[in-house]
């Protein structure tokens, strides 16, 4: 019965360690939505396969760091 208790107790302070980056993530996701058109960001994103996924591995680098 420990094991299991301190496996949840140990879940339970993952999540609370990283309740400020999910946070943040939700927020900058707001953000985005709120100033980036979706339509510009489909047209963008949205079409072909090699240059979308090009374009979005780009604008991706930054996000962990």
């Amino acid at each position: 019965m420990g094991f299991i208790l301190d496996s949840f107790l140990e879940a339970w302070h993952l999540l609370l360690e990283s309740s400020v980056y999910i946070l943040f993530g939700l927020l900058v996701s707001g953000l985005l939505r709120v100033f980036l058109n979706p339509n510009s960001v489909a047209r963008h994103l949205g079409q072909g396969r090699i240059r979308s996924v090009f374009k979005a591995a780009l604008l991706g680098i930054p996000i962990p760091l």
